[in-house]
């Protein structure tokens, strides 16, 4: 398994959770501002929808983690949506709830996931990066640039490596490697047999993307083109596995 790079591979539970308030507030703030802004890396959303997504995420996470589900919750298992109006507080609550009910539980409890790390670990990871990105999309829909954190930006690229290729049953047509050019991070991926297999390693493969941790980041989960990143090989090959990603 791949460990993590930069400082947020070391990152505590309650930093994380921290970074993932400070962003979800903002999040709520831009799109209650700009409900019917499209969100550009999300065609089918507005700020509304963007803010829509978000609550019932929140409000998931917290159902699993509180209940220490062994599943995704059923549709009867979520609250009524918020009504026109009151959009933002609905937001806010599921917040709250999903940073109350994460505070609440210890890390390395163990917990069902839909990844490979099977604890609260991944949820208080999943939650922090979730937020990330999506604040990205606020500030994209409202127009403004966005900070971000390089070793916060790796570990987002580290986790689609290490939490979700595994499970997609797409399978690219060539091995890749990805190189941070900021900080630690370098990462080959390949398919061998019916597995995915990913190496934190710098190795050659038939295609490559060079850039610094948020340029990855963006481009993986597709906030930016990939034409963003230094591209070796067939670029169209990148477009696979950052497919595969999302």
């Amino acid at each position: 398994m791949i460990v993590p790079v930069g400082q947020t591979g070391q990152m505590d539970h309650t930093t994380r959770l921290d970074r993932a308030r400070k962003d979800g507030e903002r999040i709520i703030t831009l799109s209650t501002a700009n409900m019917e802004a499209p969100v550009p890396s999300c065609p089918d959303w507005d700020g509304a929808g963007l803010l829509s997504h978000l609550t019932r995420v929140w409000h998931m996470l917290a159902i699993i983690v509180e209940e220490r589900r062994e599943g995704f919750p059923g549709r009867d298992d979520f609250p009524p949506r918020p009504a026109e109006g009151e959009e933002a507080a609905g937001a806010q609550a599921a917040l709250d709830r999903v940073i109350a009910a994460m505070a609440a539980v210890e890390s390395g409890t163990a917990m069902w996931s839909w990844g490979t790390t099977q604890s609260i670990d991944y949820f208080h990871r999943r939650l922090h990066l979730e937020n990330l990105v999506h604040r990205v999309d606020a500030e994209q829909m409202a127009g403004l640039s966005s900070e971000i954190d390089t070793d916060e930006a790796a570990d987002a690229v580290a986790e689609r490596f290490e939490e979700f290729v595994h499970a997609r049953p797409e399978r690219p047509s060539g091995s890749f490697h990805i190189h941070r050019t900021d900080g630690d991070g370098e990462w080959t991926a390949k398919v061998k047999g019916d597995r995915i297999v990913i190496a934190e390693e710098h190795a050659k493969g038939d295609a490559a993307a060079k850039g610094t941790g948020p340029e990855l980041m963006l481009a993986m989960w597709g906030r930016a083109p990939v034409d963003s990143l230094q591209v070796f090989g067939e670029a169209s090959l990148v477009e696979e596995w950052f497919a595969l990603c999302r």
